[in-house]
């Protein structure tokens, strides 16, 4: 790519004083398409190394705790439904009974049906919007479960227009209102998946004052979130390219390291807000993926909780590998439209 770039400059402006400017021009745009084939080819494979992975601790998880939680589960599903989305992942029985059991409020939490279904979704809202976004990513099927979510959605936004983050998501590195904002917002990317009636004038309008009160964010996934519910903004799709480190990673912290998560994230946010797959921000994310992936096709990844410190735990490994594997596989759907770099 570096040396595509020097073409492009002023190597390409001397190549201009020969007779044979145009030919070698147009060998530079043939070299630059090939490029991207080949970036397209790769990102597949690297994501392709992953879903072995993927699929074993999803399935142990799953075996072993008995518990849909937001932070496992719905990423197996949703990376494993975008990669049968583009045929690699065959066993789609496997994926939809997987699905078909996740969707159960039941299979929730630890305690089971004893408290209730609103009670236990009270607490899950992360999880029911994951499981649908998972679905509109490729897993699962339709079902009576959607109503139920979004009747439950609806019924646990808060007075303020939010709604609060369950799970191991409030102890994050980040600032708590940070947390709530950016479940807020993956809750409407979520309510938006049912189309226009996903989201009542009135609800959006309450959630819309809440987040209208917001601090710049402190995490890359809240850069994330507010460009996937603006995808059009390109002063936030810049805002996310500034934020590329060195090694061409994001970290889950804006100025943490890189990792897979953070990466992950970025590459997703930036290929739905339509930047092609042959960008170089988007070559370049893939390189540091590639050179990070374990050979287990997982990639270690930092906890986002406070009280781990920057200690690599199972669980975000788990996460950002799931993340990464999602950004690949987005970042080379053909772009919805032409986007300029700023």
């Amino acid at each position: 790519m570096n040396s595509l770039k020097r073409l492009s400059g002023g190597f390409a402006r001397r190549l201009t004083q020969t007779p044979y400017h145009i030919a070698l021009c147009l060998l530079a745009l043939t070299l630059t398409s090939v490029a991207g084939e080949v970036a397209s080819g790769e990102a597949i494979e690297i994501a392709k190394r992953s879903l072995p992975f993927v699929r074993e601790k999803g399935a142990d998880w799953i075996e072993g705790r008995n518990c849909a939680s937001c932070h496992q589960v719905p990423a197996m599903l949703w990376s494993l439904g975008i990669a049968a989305r583009v045929g690699l992942d065959a066993d789609r029985k496997d994926l939809d009974e997987r699905f078909a059991w996740s969707v159960d409020w039941r299979h929730w939490n630890q305690t089971g049906e004893k408290d209730g279904v609103d009670k236990v979704s009270a607490g899950n809202v992360d999880t029911m919007i994951r499981l649908l976004l998972a679905r509109d990513a490729g897993a699962g099927k339709d079902g009576e479960w959607m109503r139920e979510f979004r009747e439950q959605l609806l019924k646990n936004q808060q007075k303020d227009g939010s709604w609060k983050a369950g799970g191991q998501l409030p102890s994050g590195k980040r600032p708590a209102r940070e947390t709530t904002e950016v479940t807020t917002m993956w809750t409407l990317l979520a309510l938006n998946t049912y189309g226009n009636d996903g989201v009542p004038p009135e609800v959006k309008t309450r959630a819309e004052a809440f987040l209208a009160t917001a601090q710049l964010g402190k995490s890359t996934e809240w850069f994330v979130a507010k460009l996937l519910l603006q995808p059009d903004n390109e002063s936030l799709r810049g805002e996310l390219l500034k934020q590329q480190r060195p090694d061409g990673g994001w970290g889950w912290l804006v100025d943490a390291p890189s990792d897979a998560f953070g990466t992950g994230l970025a590459l997703y946010a930036l290929a739905r807000s339509g930047l092609p797959s042959t960008a170089e921000p988007v070559r370049f994310a893939i390189d540091f993926l590639k050179t990070t992936q374990q050979p287990n096709g997982s990639w270690a990844v930092p906890s986002t909780r406070a009280n781990d410190k920057d200690k690599v735990i199972a669980t975000s490994t788990y996460w950002g590998t799931c993340w990464a594997v999602i950004g690949l596989l987005e970042s080379q759907k053909p772009a919805a439209k032409v986007t300029q770099l700023r």
